[in-house]
């Protein structure tokens, strides 16, 4: 199976779950607007969302997958106890730290008491806590899922978090926010019982071991570094909130901040997070060749992810705001609720490319198990994030002020892992040339769409869904059309010589 096809499989679950996303957050807008029960559970969830993010995105799996790949290619026997003494000692260890956490979140709504932004968080997020050793523990599995060539099962368990999220709006928006952490959890472990599923129909479930293997040993020296490096737009994302939710005045900060982010997530994810997740078994066998190999490869899927991006980057600014009122605009969602989502939303698009580019190029550190290079890079990063966070949120721009801090450190810190990488030897992963067409391609677009929007004016009225719509979707199909005419898609095909092996396909 080539790189794009199993790019495509992790994309068509992923955009199930956006477009359940989508639907979720639309329902969340209207009935609770920026309500501060929203801004409440929002910051309580952005633990708990961050690490299932993180270790949806491969975070965890960055550091286990390379390894139990070029094991199972020499002994898959010692492979599956590697992979079972692993998971038994992350979820004994998990489950520690989830009764740390439950205990501190209840200490600190108890000094909090009563009514304050602090209680609501920790009452709130203590029903999440137990979450985190469901999601960790399916997001290893998710990897060794992946090794054996299965790609479309972990790609589903976001479906089942966002459809048990909407199954809570049965209950009333009096009652919602108070029932959404139990939702969370209770999606954990669904999606916990459907990868032990998966797993034993495909090879069996690894047999649990509470005795440490040699590789397991060096694995965990791994795993803390490896965290770092590859959260660095979560962690940026997490601070965003803290500091969207104690500094800026008023309700509603974090909601924005969040409805944004979501429409940066469905590109991030359909794109993104498919190409790294179908490239990852193959970037860590070509690590045991060597640099070159490397970076032969990931250079193919550097191409497949902007081809894709770049357009979607360009069209998210230029349609932001009737994306963002045909998704959110209702009920409490008013004009000023609209002006701040777009904005924020058009300073997150500006981050689309580098963030993505980012974690793309992390996973090619951690195939050749080198992890202080990406920990120290996600360091400054982070560190450049929060230093401009805090600087642009007390101007004019507020919490799109910390989106584009976001894109900031996401670029610093893509710059610096390219030249990274030439310099040991993976020539230059980026080709600006071939690059030239598609970019082109996605300026004209970006015309053609403000064109229509500008002549097309924006439905006013109460009952305006339908209409904008119907607006928003014939840009998208304008843009559409006019890009790929304009791109075309023989430029993928066209590959630098590899010395150590042929290229796979990536079309």
């Amino acid at each position: 199976m080539s790189l794009a096809r199993r790019a495509f499989t992790v994309s068509a679950w992923t955009f199930v779950s956006r477009m359940l996303g989508l639907v979720r957050d639309r329902l969340w807008a209207g009935a609770l607007g920026g309500s501060p029960l929203l801004d409440a559970f929002l910051t309580a969830f952005a633990l708990p969302n961050m690490l299932r993010e993180l270790f949806g995105d491969g975070a965890l799996s960055a550091a286990f997958l390379p390894r139990y790949v070029q094991l199972r290619d020499k002994d898959p026997v010692a492979a599956e106890r590697f992979a079972g003494a692993f998971l038994t000692r992350t979820g004994i260890f998990l489950a520690a730290i989830a009764l740390a956490l439950m205990v501190a979140a209840a200490v600190v709504g108890w000094c909090a008491w009563p009514e304050t932004k602090a209680w609501r968080v920790a009452w709130l997020a203590l029903p999440m806590i137990p979450y985190l050793v469901f999601i960790c523990l399916v997001a290893l599995m998710g990897a060794v899922a992946n090794a054996r060539k299965l790609f479309w099962v972990p790609a589903a368990m976001p479906v089942v978090l966002n459809c048990c999220l909407i199954s809570t709006l049965w209950f009333g928006p009096e009652h919602e926010a108070r029932i959404l952490p139990w939702a969370v959890l209770v999606a954990g472990v669904i999606q916990f019982g459907c990868m032990l599923l998966a797993l034993r129909w495909r090879g069996g479930v690894p047999p649990p071991a509470l005795i440490a293997t040699p590789e397991e040993a060096e694995l965990r020296r791994a795993v803390a570094p490896v965290l770092l490096s590859s959260s660095a737009f979560q962690l940026n994302s997490l601070i965003g909130q803290g500091i969207a939710y104690f500094l800026i005045p008023g309700s509603g900060a974090v909601a924005f901040l969040y409805f944004a982010n979501r429409l940066l997530q469905f590109p991030l994810a359909l794109v993104g997070h498919a190409v790294t997740t179908a490239s990852g078994p193959e970037l860590a066998a070509r690590a045991l060749e060597g640099y070159r190999a490397t970076g032969t490869f990931l250079a193919g899927a550097i191409r497949l992810q902007a081809f894709w991006l770049m357009p979607a980057s360009i069209g998210l600014i230029v349609m932001a705001e009737p994306l963002v009122r045909a998704v959110y605009q209702t009920g409490k969602f008013d004009e000023d609720s609209v002006a701040r989502t777009v904005l924020a939303t058009r300073m997150y698009a500006a981050a689309l490319v580098p963030v993505a580019l980012n974690r793309q190029l992390v996973r090619a550190f951690h195939a050749h198990r080198d992890q202080r290079t990406p920990m120290l890079v996600t360091l400054l990063a982070v560190g450049l994030n929060l230093v401009v966070g805090v600087i642009l949120v007390l101007t004019p721009l507020r919490e799109a002020g910390l989106a584009l801090a976001t894109g900031v450190s996401a670029l610093i810190g893509s710059i610096l892992y390219a030249v990274i990488l030439a310099r040991r030897g993976t020539g230059a992963v980026i080709d600006p040339r071939a690059l030239v067409r598609p970019a082109l391609a996605a300026a004209v677009m970006a015309g053609a769409v403000a064109w229509l929007l500008h002549t097309w004016p924006q439905p006013q009225g109460e009952h305006v869904f339908v209409p904008a719509l119907t607006r928003l979707l014939a840009a998208m199909a304008l843009g559409a059309t006019a890009y790929l005419a304009l791109a075309g898609t023989g430029w993928l095909r066209r590959r630098r010589p590899d010395p150590a092996k042929p290229v796979e396909p990536v079309e």
